[in-house]
């Protein structure tokens, strides 16, 4: 799929992803998007935590699947949306600090399906140290028109 003129830049992005009920619970924001990579951010909340002080494997994983299918998404062209299939996450470290902050980007754009990957950082005192890694697949579909009735 080449619609490049058609992409979403990252205003749209923005409410893509801002639309989603847990994004805004999680406080998690779009920190920057290019076509194939997305970078956001998630604030550390100790309603959230566990164990005590720590981002959850599941936080980690969610701020990496996020950041993974919002890098598909910059690909699609507009009038498509995609929704998360599956996703895996790897911890590769302890996630303790003031943020996450995951990397995402575009392994394979297809048609119907694509698949992401996102590197999840803890941020503290301005270091970023990996704690995870996260690979996600999507089921794109075009949005119809609803029909009057």
């Amino acid at each position: 799929m080449d619609h490049t003129q058609d992409r979403r830049g990252q205003t749209e992005i923005e409410a893509f992803v801002g639309a989603l009920a847990f994004v805004r619970e999680y406080a998690i924001r779009v920190v920057s998007v290019a076509p194939g990579e997305v970078t956001i951010e998630l604030p550390f909340d100790e309603r959230f935590s566990g164990p005590p002080g720590q981002f959850p494997a599941s936080l980690v994983g969610t701020a990496g699947d996020v950041a993974a299918v919002s890098s598909c998404l910059s690909l699609l062209p507009r009038g498509w949306a995609l929704a998360t299939l599956d996703f895996t996450i790897k911890m590769t470290g302890v996630a303790k600090g003031a943020n996450l902050r995951a990397r995402g980007r575009v392994l394979q754009a297809g048609r119907t399906n694509s698949v992401g990957a996102a590197d999840v950082y803890i941020v503290s005192a301005g270091q970023e140290i990996l704690c995870g890694t996260v690979l996600a697949t999507t089921r794109n579909f075009q949005i119809k028109p609803l029909e009057a009735a």
